[in-house]
């Protein structure tokens, strides 16, 4: 089994259209274009979650009965006490007249959701009560949402108008459910149409953001990673992120071979994101209150995320390795510093880590963590810690210290980022040897590149 990867693609809506459906063509007939309608939107997210307290509301009263039968059959019991079919006459046919000719997907969609909600709460409520009373907190209550979240099935949406940048959506006007039809952008449904090709569509959905509406599709596809049963036959793309440099990089095997090493500089968009941090901070002591300086600044951080992203992702496919390590980095805590508090503030260390995870799974790489304590703070040649304020040049009578170098105590200068990245990779590889049951490892702060080729010396092996 595979491992499922979903994306989303969020659209505007352009226009809503007042048009009809060739039925021989499937072509739109457009009378005019016009703003999207709130009130559909609104009415039909009103009568979805009506529909929502309704469905909890019987299964409540219900709640013996539905969980007297098997769990596969449940929800299809619960379709029968509120809607009529041809063989079953429903319990509760209330629902029928308040919620008329309501589309199938959707009925069994809310009572889904409504039967979740009511066993949630039970839960909450069961444990609740087996709590001491000097222990348990406030009762429980059942949760209903505010809004109901507009959800198309297969069979509320139309896809066919795609190539022309339309899409159809069945919304409920007040008396009954129509089909409605929106303009999108030429690009975005060549996008759609593109992404659809190689992955499932799954259900779309429709919300409001600054007062537009949007659609948001996602789309899933099904990947095979490379085994997980011999880690030390992976060769590893270990990764250090920093705020000197984007990234500091090492491909290393089990061995302690390292086969290529690097920094990945992105000058244009470091600059970039500098040069609007001074420019929001001209603004700050000009006493000017713009918000277009911090999206400069959230727009350029994004960017260095990203190109960061496709840097690391080019060596890695360049390098065919089976597993990227990164350090489990946590920045709970007071920030400490004068020139680089505000660079570890916008810092998108999560971001970063997260968009290599996703272009990895897809190239059926793997990911993993290691401890961070001490990868920049020991060498990597074993000799100790090393000492990071004696790389320095004046400007202006002032010392200005170069943190990207470091001495070892043997005298050595070596990038630090660099050190790190070996360092990670080693750890790496000797957790999977402890796993073994291999005693006598130092702590972790301690572990470096030095002490996992000291140990594949002594005739350990690489790989089972």
């Amino acid at each position: 089994m595979g491992l499922s990867i979903k994306t989303c693609y969020t659209v505007k809506i352009q226009k809503q259209l007042d048009a009809t459906q060739d039925k021989t063509t499937e072509k739109l007939n457009i009378a005019r274009k016009r703003a999207v309608d709130s009130r559909l939107m609104r009415q039909t997210s009103l009568i979805c979650l009506e529909a929502l307290k309704f469905c909890v509301s019987v299964i409540s009263e219900e709640w013996d009965t539905i969980m007297g039968v098997e769990s596969k059959l449940r929800k299809r019991l619960i379709d029968t006490l509120v809607h009529r079919t041809k063989t079953a006459v429903p319990k509760y046919p209330e629902f029928d007249l308040k919620f008329p000719k309501m589309p199938g997907y959707t009925r069994r969609a809310i009572i889904a959701d409504a039967f979740g909600m009511v066993k949630s709460y039970r839960s909450n409520h069961k444990n609740w009560k087996e709590t001491p009373p000097m222990e348990r907190g406030a009762e429980p209550t059942l949760g209903i949402p505010s809004r109901y979240e507009l959800t198309f099935y297969d069979q509320e949406r139309k896809m066919s108008c795609l190539a022309d940048s339309q899409i159809g959506l069945k919304l409920y006007n007040g008396k009954t459910w129509n089909w409605y039809y929106f303009q999108i952008r030429p690009s975005d449904a060549k996008q759609i149409s593109r992404l659809s090709k190689t992955r499932k569509m799954l259900s779309p959905i429709v919300d409001k953001v600054r007062g537009r509406y949007q659609i948001r599709f996602t789309f899933e596809e099904i990947r095979e990673l490379v085994q997980d049963e011999d880690k030390l036959a992976y060769r590893v793309l270990a990764v250090d992120l920093g705020i000197n440099a984007a990234a500091s990089w090492c491909v290393m095997e089990a061995d302690g071979t390292v086969h290529a090493k690097g920094v990945i500089h992105l000058p244009c968009e470091e600059d970039r994101l500098n040069h609007m941090i001074n420019r929001k901070r001209m603004y700050q002591q000009a006493g000017k209150k713009s918000h277009c300086a911090y999206r400069w600044i959230r727009e350029a951080n994004r960017q260095l995320s990203i190109q960061t992203t496709k840097a690391l992702m080019d060596v890695a496919v360049l390098y065919s390795v089976d597993c990227i390590v990164f350090e489990h980095l946590d920045s709970k805590g007071k920030i400490r510093g004068r020139r680089y508090r505000e660079r570890i503030h916008l810092w998108r260390k999560n971001d970063v880590q997260h968009r290599v995870e996703l272009q990895a799974h897809r190239m059926g790489m793997r990911l993993s963590h290691v401890c961070a304590w001490g990868t920049s703070k020991y060498a990597l040649d074993g000799s100790g810690v090393v000492d990071r304020h004696s790389i320095y040049h004046y400007e202006h009578g002032r010392k200005v210290y170069n943190y990207s170098l470091c001495m070892f105590q043997n005298g050595k200068i070596y990038n630090c980022d660099l050190s790190a990245a070996q360092n990670i990779g080693a750890r790496f590889f000797l957790r999977e040897y402890q796993l073994l049951g291999i005693e006598g490892l130092p702590a972790t702060p301690q572990r470096t590149l030095c002490t996992l080729r000291i140990l594949v010396s002594n005739g350990l092996p690489v790989a089972a």
